[in-house]
């Protein structure tokens, strides 16, 4: 495959997968977190040093903060997302003609072999069904020599859990980004890697104001209660409440959320 071009995803079933994934992604607030985010990004972006004149692509772009922060640096930058709605977000934003935003599929990446010098993704490709083709995506379209930087949340929390009677379930498993052997699996072959662990602290007034926060600002957990029946949302709603609550410090909740900063250099 190398220079050729990637070709289009395949299928009626694919274009459907793909229509359902844009329309979640892009049916919350997700552009409300991005303050809270501010130093991820920040990190992100330091840990992967883009250049001025080098090419970069940010996979699962959102709204742009990654791709916007390594633009400003003077790299020239890619950011691609499945859902329309999130880049139109990002386009919007200051210093946006900097960037190049385009709908694309991680697990199918329309470039060249080799046609990137660094590849980022901020709690983005973790999202894929098919990680082993979104993980070799990652190393196809980087450079030898070129870097990789991407976050991936820990197993821990138990809000999955919490939501499980409630009929929430999951066939991505995007904690496994964050485990070294199935880094070594996906992406080990392609890439020396590195994994930083770190925590973001959420902060907020109350458990019912972090509720209100993420079922507005979350796809998926927006998606998932807007599925649900009253007397089983207002039971979901109220189990969380709780878990939020239990992270109570004086007059704040303040919930640790451990992730890793997983740095490639492409063999």
């Amino acid at each position: 495959m190398a220079g050729a071009e990637r070709p289009d995803c395949a299928g009626e079933g694919a274009g459907r997968l793909s229509a359902r994934a844009a329309a979640l992604w892009g049916g919350a607030d997700y552009d409300a977190i991005v303050p809270y985010f501010a130093p991820i990004y920040d990190e992100l972006v330091e840990a992967l040093a883009p250049r001025a004149g080098e090419r970069m692509l940010d996979v699962g772009t959102g709204t742009g903060e990654i791709a916007l922060r390594a633009a400003r640096r003077g790299a020239d930058v890619t950011g691609i997302d499945i859902a329309p709605a999130l880049l139109d977000l990002a386009r919007a934003k200051p210093d946006a003609d900097k960037v190049h935003f385009e709908v694309a599929d991680a697990q199918a990446l329309p470039f060249a072999d080799g046609s990137f010098d660094a590849v980022a993704s901020n709690f983005g490709v973790i999202f894929a069904p098919d990680r082993e083709a979104a993980a070799g995506e990652l190393a196809r379209v980087c450079r030898g020599g070129g870097r990789l930087a991407l976050t991936a949340w820990c197993r821990g929390s138990t809000i999955g859990e919490l939501l499980r009677p409630f009929g929430r379930t999951s066939s991505v498993d995007v904690e496994a980004w964050s485990e070294q052997p199935e880094l070594e699996r996906l992406l080990g072959d392609a890439f020396e890697l590195e994994l930083r662990e770190r925590v973001w602290e959420f902060e907020s007034e109350s458990g019912e104001a972090a509720f209100d926060f993420f079922v507005r600002t979350a796809p998926p957990m927006k998606a998932f209660f807007d599925s649900l029946e009253d007397e089983r949302h207002a039971g979901a709603r109220a189990a969380l409440v709780a878990y939020w609550e239990g992270f109570r410090d004086g007059d704040r909740v303040r919930e640790p959320r451990r992730y890793v900063l997983v740095l490639g250099r492409r063999r």
